[in-house]
């Protein structure tokens, strides 16, 4: 026979199973061009050099893998669906006399133009949507938009062509040693398979309530933020083996049980929802543990991503009280690193001020040191290490004249007196009369402050105490403690300048020229100093840099999070609707056999519309268990990326669960309609 032949019968084959292929070839489709569109991002240099656009490069290659992992996944997935429902028709063309090589030729040429179709319209709709995700970015960054590019380029099509080839020609692969394994009459009752009563795997059982458990346990018990790191990833995949074995073997302990209690079981409604739903569960358990599991990604994702990017203004709010902290040193023959006085650096700063035509509303001279330390029953050991990272806390020091000049309100100590500021909740905060030992000298705090003027967000992962000491002599000696315990790893006293400066937004518009010209100031009285050796540096942490650096970074993830979410919700989609096709051709046969048993078209169809509902939105319900489990280790991980604001991400996550759930109901609503049609 010639290829014109099988081509033709391959055309023909696709267009009577239209309803099978072409929700594959689409999903295919949005897949390779989601795939195209984050290789691009991560290649266009164009976008790299706006404000903030540095993190493209690092996270989109993150989201590709990402994204490569959940199409060879779903491409394999609809593969398999569409072998289980074809399989009945290609063991009729073995009958009919065509041999398994030539059914492999038809199966070869359906693969091919499926494949084709799929990919090389995504490509050319990842084309099309690449402009308007580059507008979305520039967007989210809150940089002007880069008009007129459109970038097209091989670096980014040629990969993304052989991923997809490959992908589908690994599925073709498998499909052709399933036919070539089976025997025609294998193939004609394949649809027929596993139809007996699901038995309890109790092992599975067993394993799927303990992981469970531990991975609840983990999420709901674990304090510190530095462990929940450490921890998320376990918890996570204990979560999901517990979801699967429950799904596989759970549901079906339940309703065995059910049925086995005779007088809940022996009533007419109850003895057909708990036979259906025995049946069902057998079918599909794996498909709607995974619909669980793609659910709870979408969930933490888009809660996540949009609550730090909604949360950025607060964050800098919490986190620069004030403008600018600045200090500058100057390397001689002598010293490494030797302090610009901050006088000096007050001068160059209103020089560069001037210049740059901005207003400075305030100035003060912050003098600290910090250090972590191991802190055990109100005591505070430097040498005492410890492997416990919910013992760890960063104490920062400063004098009672140091507050009074940064916050304008006298604190009164007395010697071995303490006022404590702790960022703690929990058992360590402390109150007056408390007492806390550094070394072998024991304070008493005499005030519990509110505040503190220290910036201490950077530390937000652990634990944080202000401690304001009576004098200088204090100071010191803490200092020296911890000089001696750490040795070449111990801190030193930080000295900045600290300003403000009257307009923020004209302070944006030239925040470049500024730092230039306070780089020249540098420069210029380092060359001046008879002890320099020309080498200086300067440590500059303003609110606009770090401003860029959240934008920069949170923007970029939330975009990646906004298409991992289009991706997991193709999976969902896709999932469902052929759990719909397969739910009727499966409930076809039986919806005419209890009509003929006596029960009416409206008491059937209602049977089995209940059955359903409970099947596909208990994924939904148990998603939204997962995420009301897992929201305090989330909200531990979210303050390591300096978002504290717990009410914000609540609200984010019971938004993203509304309009889940909606589009989720949505995506039902549609699918049910195929699955009535057929069984009806």
């Amino acid at each position: 026979m010639s290829c014109g032949f099988y081509i033709k019968m391959a055309l023909t084959n696709i267009r009577k199973n239209a309803r099978l292929y072409l929700p594959q070839m689409l999903t295919g489709a949005g897949l390779t061009a989601m795939f195209y569109i984050l290789v691009t991002l991560s290649m266009d240099e164009r976008l790299h050099e706006v404000r903030g656009g540095s993190y493209l490069p690092t996270i989109m290659p993150l989201g590709t893998v990402v994204v490569a992992i959940l199409s060879a996944i779903l491409v394999l997935y609809t593969n398999s669906f569409l072998m289980k429902q074809r399989k009945r028709e290609f063991g009729l063309y073995t009958v009919l006399g065509l041999e398994k090589r030539h059914v492999g030729r038809i199966l070869f040429w359906e693969s091919a133009l499926s494949c084709l179709g799929a990919i090389f319209g995504g490509v050319l709709l990842g084309i099309l949507l690449y402009k308007l995700c580059a507008l979305l970015i520039c967007r989210i960054l809150r940089v002007d938009s880069i008009l007129g590019f459109y970038h097209v380029s091989l670096t980014s099509i040629i990969p993304t062509l052989l991923f997809f080839l490959l992908v589908y020609l690994a599925a073709f692969i498998l499909n052709r040693i399933q036919i070539a394994r089976l025997n025609p009459v294998e193939l004609l009752q394949s649809t027929h398979t596993g139809e007996k009563e699901p038995r309890i795997k109790w092992v599975l059982l067993v394993i799927g309530l303990l992981s469970l458990g531990a991975g609840y346990f983990l999420a709901v018990t674990t304090e510190s933020p530095l462990l929940a790191i450490n921890l998320f990833f376990l918890a996570a995949l204990l979560v999901i083996l517990g979801t699967y074995c429950l799904f596989v073997t759970g549901s079906i302990a339940l309703l065995k049980f059910l049925k086995n209690r005779k007088t809940f079981y022996y009533h007419p409604r109850h003895m057909i929802s708990v036979s259906g739903l025995l049946y069902r569960m057998k079918q599909n358990a794996m498909g709607l543990a995974s619909i669980s599991i793609l659910a709870t990604m979408v969930l933490v994702m888009i809660s996540t991503t949009v609550s730090m990017y909604a949360g950025v203004e607060e964050t800098l709010i919490r986190q620069y009280p004030h403008d600018f902290y600045i200090s500058a040193g100057y390397e001689t023959e002598t010293e490494a690193h030797k302090e610009i006085p901050l006088d000096d650096i007050s001068k160059i700063m209103h020089q560069a001020a001037e210049a740059s035509n901005l207003e400075i509303s305030g100035e003060f001279q912050e003098i600290y040191f910090s250090c972590a330390f191991n802190r055990k029953n109100n005591n505070v050991f430097g040498t005492d290490r410890t492997e416990n990272i919910s013992e760890i806390v960063e104490c920062f020091f400063v004098t009672a004249d140091e507050y009074q000049q940064m916050t304008s309100t006298e604190v009164k100590l007395n010697k071995h007196q303490i006022a404590i500021f702790s960022s703690d909740t929990g058992s360590h905060v402390f109150s007056a009369g408390d007492t806390l030992t550094i070394g072998e000298q024991t304070y008493t705090c005499a005030e519990k402050l509110s505040s503190f003027p220290i910036n201490m967000t950077a530390y937000s992962m652990v634990n944080c105490y202000g401690i304001v000491v009576s004098d200088e002599d204090t100071f010191t000696e803490i200092l020296n403690l911890q000089k001696k315990d750490y040795g070449n790893a111990a801190s030193d006293t930080s000295h900045h300048l600290v300003l403000d400066f009257a307009d923020e937004k004209a302070m944006e518009k030239v925040y470049d020229q500024f730092v230039d010209e306070f780089s020249s100031g540098i420069r210029s009285y380092v060359d001046a100093q008879p002890d320099s050796t020309g080498g200086y540096g300067t440590s500059v942490d303003s609110l606009w840099d770090t401003m860029d650096y959240l934008y920069g970074m949170y923007g970029t993830l939330l975009f990646l999070g906004l298409i991992l979410t289009l991706v997991f919700l193709f999976a969902t989609a896709l999932i469902i609707y052929y759990k719909q096709i397969s739910e009727g051709y499966e409930d076809r046969e039986r919806f005419q056999i209890m009509q003929k048993v006596g029960m009416s078209s409206d008491e059937v169809r209602g049977t089995i519309r209940s059955q359903i509902l409970l099947v596909f939105f208990l994924p939904l319900l148990v998603a939204a268990l997962h995420m009301a489990v897992a929201f305090p280790m989330l909200t531990k991980l979210l303050k390591i990326l300096f978002l504290s604001d717990q009410m914000l991400f609540f609200w984010c996550t019971v938004a993203s669960l509304g309009v889940f759930a909606v589009i989720y109901v949505v995506i039902y609503s549609m699918t049910a309609r195929v699955y009535y049609r057929i069984v009806e």
